[in-house]
C-alpha cells in the first residue's frame, strides 16, 4: 500500500506552531533590552553622583556668598553701623532698606532680609520699619536673640507674614551685630524653599531624574514633591557646609534597579523559554498528526475499494474532508438559527406574560414555558437595566454596533450571575431596557445577591465600554404573581435616575413616591424665579439652584421634573411677553427650543440645571442690557469728572464712588473698564503720578509733602507705586531734571 498523500501535512503543522518560536524570540529580545537598560542604569547612577556633587558645590557656594556679603555689610558699611547706633532718621532708614534690597536683587534665592535694632526693639525690612510686637515674624527674631551662638542656615520653617499673604517655607540665617555679642541687633536672611527648589531643578533633567534635600534630622525640604523611593540607583551627597543631604533619584528607579540586579534571572528564564518552546512544539505537532494520519489511511483505503481502477473524483483527500465538514456545518447552522429564532420569540413572550401578569387565561401554556426554561419554584426579584443617555448612544453608534453592545451586556450579565452561583432569566424588553429575573429556591440573601450582580455589571460596563447604565431593583417576590409587582417597582426606581443621577444602582426602597404636598411650594419657587428675572434681581440664580436641589432631595420622577420645568418655561414666556413683547418674542425663538430639547434629551438633573441656568442667564442678560444701555454712558461721564476733580482725596475709592452714585461696586468697575479702557485703580494712579512728576520738577517740596499732596498718606507706599509706574524713585526722577531748570 502506498503511503498516504499527506506527507507535507506535518510540515504545515510545524509552520502553524511557529508563533510559539516567535513569542520566544520576542521574549529573548525583551530580556536583551532589559540587560541593556541595566547598563544604562549603571551609567545613570554614576551620572547621578556627579550631578549630586555639582549641586552641593553650587548651592554651598551660593549660600556662602550670601553669608560673606551679609557679613561684609554688617562689618564694613558705615550706614548700617550708624543705623544701629545713631538716632532714628528716615533717610538713613531708606538707605539701609536699599542696601538690603541690593543683596536681594544680587541673589535671586533670597526672599527677604530684615534688621532688628536692639536699642529700641524695631525691625526694618524692605517695606517699612515697625516695633517688633507688630512684626509678623517676631517669634523667630526673639528665639534668635536668645541663642548664644547662631546655628547657621536653619531647617525649613514657616515665616510668618502679613495677613494678606500666605506664610512661606524658608531657611534662615541670623548674623549678630557685633558678631561676638549681638548687642546692637540682628540681621536675618530668609531664602524661600520654593526658590531653592527651582534653583536645583535647573541643574537636573526632570524628565529622567528628581531631587530632594533633607536636613540633619531627615526632614524633607520639598514637601510638595513627595518622598523619593530608596533604591540602588539613588545618589546621596551631604554638604560639609550646611550638613544637608542632597538626594538625586532616577524616575522609575525601582524598575531600573530590578533590571540592574536581575540579569541572571532573565538569562535563566530565556534559556528555559527556548527549551520549553522547542519541546512543546515538537510534542504537540507529533501528537496532533497521529489521528490525521489514521484518517488519511482510512480515506485512501476507502477510495481504492469504491473505485478500483477508476480515476478518483478528487485527488486531494483534504478537499473531500473539507466538503463533508462544510455540508455538516451549514446544515447545523441553519438548524441552530431556526431554533434560536424560535427560542428568542418564546422567551420574549414568556417574559411579557411573566412581567405583566397576563398568564392567568393561559395558565397551562405559561406553566409549559416555565418548565421549558428550567425554572423552579422559589422566591424572585427583578432588576431593570437601562442605557444612560440613550439619545447620544443612538446617534453615536449604528444599528449593528448597538446590537453588538447589547449582546455584550447580556453575555456579561449571564456570566456574572454564574460566577456568583445564581440563576437568572434575562432579555432585552425594549431598545434601552434589559430585564434580569433572579430566582432562588430558599430565598436567603436574595436582595444581597441581586445587588451584588447588578453592581458588577454596572462596574464592568463603566470600565470597558464607552457608555454607562443605571439599574433599578424591585422588592423580593415570594410567588409568580408578585413578579409583576417587583418589575414595576424596578421601573419606578429607574425613573428616579433623573434626580438621583445616572451610572448607579437604585433600589426601590430609596425611590418611594412622595406625597403631593410639596407641589404648591415648587410652583411658588418657579413664580419667584420668573418675577426676579423680570425685576433684574440676581437672586433668581439662588432660587433656581434651590428649585433643583429640592427636586433632587425629594427624588422626583422624570415626568414630575418635566412637568415643573415646562411650567417654568410657560411662566417665563408669559411674563416677558407681557412686559417686553417685541424683545421677548425674538429671544424665545432661540431660547425656548433649547429648553424643550434639554427636557427630552437630559438624563440627570445636573444636565437640566446646567442648560436652564445658561439659557436663563442669557435671557436675564438681554433684559438687563435693555434697561442699562440707556443710562450707563451718562453715569460714567459723571464718575470720570468726579474722579478727575477729587483724585487727591486719600479716601477716594471704588466703594466711595459706589455709595455716592448708588451703583454696585463690581458693576461700576466693569463699566469703568468698558468706558475708559482702564480699571479704576490704574486710572487713579495715573492721575496722581502725573501730578507728582509735575511737582517734583517744578517745586522744592519734599517727597513726603508731595506724597500727601497727591493723596498718599504713607510715603513708603507712594515711593513703591512711583517706582513701579515710572521705573525710578521720586528722588532719582527729580535728579533727572535738566541742568539749569529751576523750580518755579
Amino acid at each position: 500500500m502506498k503511503a498516504p498523500r499527506g506527507s507535507s501535512y506535518i510540515k504545515r503543522m510545524l509552520l502553524s506552531y511557529l508563533p510559539i518560536l516567535f513569542v520566544t524570540v520576542s521574549m529573548l529580545i525583551f530580556i536583551f533590552m532589559s540587560i541593556i537598560n541595566g547598563i544604562y542604569g549603571r551609567n545613570a547612577m554614576q551620572a547621578n553622583r556627579v550631578t549630586a556633587a555639582f549641586i552641593v558645590n553650587t548651592v554651598d557656594s551660593t549660600l556662602k556668598g550670601i553669608l560673606m556679603d551679609t557679613q561684609k555689610l554688617t562689618e564694613t558699611d558705615d550706614r548700617l553701623r550708624r543705623y544701629f547706633e545713631a538716632p532714628s532718621d528716615r533717610e538713613l532708614e531708606y538707605d539701609v532698606s536699599n542696601l538690603l534690597t541690593t543683596i536681594i536683587v544680587r541673589y535671586g534665592l533670597i526672599d527677604s532680609i530684615y534688621v532688628y535694632r536692639a536699642k529700641d526693639g524695631r525691625v526694618l525690612d524692605q517695606s517699612a520699619i515697625r516695633p517688633i510686637e507688630e512684626f509678623p515674624d517676631k517669634a523667630y527674631i526673639r528665639s534668635s536673640i536668645e541663642q548664644i551662638v547662631p546655628s547657621g542656615w536653619t531647617s525649613p520653617r514657616l515665616k510668618q507674614t502679613d495677613g494678606i499673604e500666605r506664610s512661606a517655607s524658608v531657611t534662615s540665617l541670623v548674623l549678630k551685630v557685633p558678631r561676638d555679642s549681638g548687642s546692637l541687633g540682628l540681621v536675618t536672611v530668609n531664602i524661600k524653599i520654593s526658590a531653592l527648589e527651582s534653583f536645583i531643578r535647573q541643574m537636573i533633567n526632570e524628565d529622567v531624574a528628581q531631587a530632594q534635600v533633607t536636613d540633619a534630622q531627615g526632614r524633607a525640604f520639598f514637601t510638595e514633591r513627595g518622598g523619593i523611593a530608596h533604591n540602588g540607583l539613588n545618589a546621596d551627597k551631604i554638604s560639609e557646609y550646611t550638613n544637608w543631604k542632597y538626594t538625586i533619584s532616577i524616575k522609575n528607579g525601582k524598575w531600573l534597579d530590578y533590571l540592574f540586579h536581575g540579569n541572571t534571572v532573565w538569562l535563566a528564564l530565556g534559556v528555559l523559554s527556548i527549551v520549553f518552546a522547542i519541546s512543546s512544539t515538537l510534542y504537540v505537532t507529533r501528537r496532533s498528526y497521529k489521528p490525521i494520519e489514521a484518517i488519511l489511511h482510512r480515506i485512501d483505503r476507502f477510495s481504492s475499494i469504491v473505485r478500483p481502477g477508476e480515476t478518483r473524483v478528487s485527488k486531494n483527500e483534504f478537499a473531500f474532508i473539507d466538503q463533508a465538514i462544510e455540508r455538516l456545518i451549514t446544515n447545523n447552522m441553519n438548524f441552530q438559527e431556526k431554533q434560536q429564532e424560535h427560542l428568542v420569540i418564546r422567551r420574549q413572550q414568556f417574559l411579557q406574560m411573566l412581567l405583566k401578569g397576563d398568564y392567568e387565561e393561559e395558565r397551562a401554556l405559561w406553566e409549559q414555558e416555565w418548565q421549558h426554561f428550567g425554572l423552579a419554584e422559589g422566591q424572585y426579584i427583578v432588576a431593570l437595566l437601562e442605557l444612560d443617555h440613550y439619545v447620544q448612544f443612538g446617534l453615536k453608534y449604528n444599528p449593528s454596533d448597538q446590537s453588538l453592545f447589547k449582546f455584550i451586556i447580556s453575555s456579561v450579565a449571564v456570566e456574572v450571575a454564574e460566577q456568583n452561583g445564581q440563576r437568572v432569566v434575562s432579555e432585552w424588553i425594549s431598545k434601552n431596557q434589559f430585564i434580569l429575573l433572579l430566582i432562588s429556591r430558599d430565598g436567603a440573601g436574595l436582595e444581597h445577591h441581586i445587588l451584588q450582580i447588578a453592581e458588577q455589571i454596572r462596574a464592568w460596563v463603566e470600565r470597558y465600554l464607552d457608555f454607562t447604565v443605571t439599574i433599578g431593583i424591585g422588592l423580593a417576590a415570594d410567588s409568580e404573581e408578585a413578579i409583576s409587582r417587583s418589575f414595576h417597582e424596578a421601573m419606578a426606581a429607574v425613573s428616579r435616575k433623573v434626580t438621583l443621577g445616572v451610572n448607579r444602582i437604585i433600589h426601590t426602597v430609596e425611590a418611594k413616591d412622595k406625597t403631593d404636598s410639596e407641589w404648591f411650594a415648587y410652583l411658588e419657587m418657579i413664580r419667584t424665579i420668573v418675577r426676579k428675572i423680570r425685576m433684574l434681581e440676581t437672586e433668581w440664580i439662588g432660587e433656581l439652584e434651590l428649585l433643583f436641589n429640592e427636586m433632587a432631595v425629594h427624588q422626583l420622577r422624570k415626568e414630575d421634573v418635566e412637568r415643573l420645568l415646562n411650567y417654568l418655561v410657560f411662566q417665563l414666556e408669559f411674563e416677558l411677553e407681557g412686559t417686553l413683547p417685541g424683545e421677548a418674542k425674538t429671544w424665545f425663538l432661540e431660547a425656548k427650543p433649547e429648553l424643550l430639547l434639554a427636557l427630552k434629551q437630559a438624563d440627570t438633573l445636573k444636565q437640566l440645571e446646567g442648560c436652564f441656568t445658561a439659557t436663563l442667564r442669557r435671557i436675564a442678560g438681554h433684559v438687563e442690557d435693555l434697561a442699562q444701555s440707556r443710562r450707563h454712558v451718562t453715569l460714567m461721564k459723571e464718575v470720570r469728572d468726579y474722579v478727575a476733580a477729587h483724585y487727591t482725596d486719600p479716601n477716594l475709592s471704588l466703594t466711595m464712588l459706589s455709595d455716592r452714585f448708588q451703583i454696585n461696586g463690581k458693576y461700576l468697575s466693569q463699566l469703568f473698564k468698558e468706558s475708559i479702557g482702564q480699571n479704576f485703580l490704574d486710572f487713579l494712579i495715573g492721575l496722581r503720578i502725573e501730578r507728582a512728576k509735575q511737582l517734583l520738577l517744578e517745586s522744592d517740596q519734599s517727597v513726603q509733602d508731595i506724597s500727601e499732596a497727591v493723596g498718599y498718606l504713607n510715603t513708603t507706599s507712594f515711593i513703591r507705586v512711583f517706582r513701579k509706574t515710572v521705573g525710578m524713585s521720586p528722588g532719582q526722577y527729580r535728579e533727572s531734571r535738566p541742568r539749569g531748570q529751576e523750580p518755579g
